[in-house]
């Protein structure tokens, strides 16, 4: 097989199971480290074992491969492909794409291979690896994948409610302070991604306040191409149900997928947060 192939890891999160170019997509392999042991990061059941706060509890980590070793788990896609296209986990949220991109840069003088830092995670990067990977199969060169990949990462907007605020205390975006008292308080936080960092906006009275501030995030944008509400497996199954029944009446035509979020997201923002991803057409 030549032409591209695509690089990615298990935070990316398809909502379709098959789609153009599936055959196209490698997973860069690293694992969470968690309570003594090592997960793979693709652990479906770890999103279920997870507590729900992390106070006076050991957090979920990361455990990225070195530079050495990504070069190293390339080399044999080099030989299949004419060109590979990376797209890990965004820069803001771990080191995995410094490393990528470093271990990319080995093979810059005499390969084609192409890091590109996505600033996002679950299913806005699974939307971007699978539109490449479907461009890759109908012929599309590496140089085509780039320029689309960054205009559509760029339209890409991530909202999130994540309950569970030691989470995002131990992965090193939020104070231990703020964190604590949040979960004491039982707020409904409302954060947005952008460039890669998480952003508090609102503090949502209610599990409804939250729906309708998501709402109102999907509503600043003028078009929308598709939406995917996710929710980890044990909680807020109810709203997001609510909320795929509001966006089919408030933006009627665009699809909408509700869905159980991966290990990754889950590890990373509690096990009790709801997401909303939008990509503005």
């Amino acid at each position: 097989m030549r032409g591209v192939g695509i690089v990615t890891d298990a935070s990316a999160q398809f909502l379709t199971s098959h789609f153009p170019g599936r055959e196209r997509v490698h997973f860069l392999p690293w694992s969470i480290r968690w309570a003594g042991e090592h997960y793979p990061a693709d652990d479906a059941e770890l999103a279920r074992r997870l507590p729900p706060s992390l106070v006076r509890r050991e957090g979920p980590t990361w455990a990225f491969p070195t530079e050495e070793a990504i070069a190293a788990w390339l080399q044999p896609l080099m030989r299949r492909y004419d060109a590979l296209l990376l797209l890990p986990l965004g820069s803001g949220l771990g080191e995995l794409f410094q490393r990528v991109n470093e271990a990319a840069a080995a093979f810059a003088a005499h390969y084609p291979v192409y890091a590109i830092d996505t600033h996002t995670l679950g299913a806005g990067l699974g939307w971007l690896v699978q539109e490449s990977a479907a461009l890759a199969a109908a012929g599309a060169d590496v140089f085509t994948l780039l320029r689309h990949t960054r205009g559509m990462s760029s339209r890409i907007y991530t909202a999130v409610s994540p309950r569970a605020l030691t989470y995002l205390c131990r992965g090193g975006f939020l104070e231990p302070d703020q964190a604590i008292v949040g979960e004491m308080l039982e707020m409904y936080p409302f954060f947005v991604l952008e460039e890669g960092r998480w952003v508090p906006l609102h503090k949502a009275r209610s599990s409804r306040h939250l729906l309708d501030l998501m709402q109102e995030f999907a509503s600043e944008f003028v078009s929308l191409e598709k939406m995917a509400v996710l929710h980890p497996p044990q909680y807020f199954q109810r709203e997001a149900r609510n909320l795929h029944e509001r966006f089919r009446h408030s933006h009627e035509g665009v699809p909408v997928k509700v869905a159980e979020m991966n290990a990754v997201t889950a590890a990373m923002l509690g096990p009790r947060t709801l997401a909303l991803f939008v990509l503005a057409a």
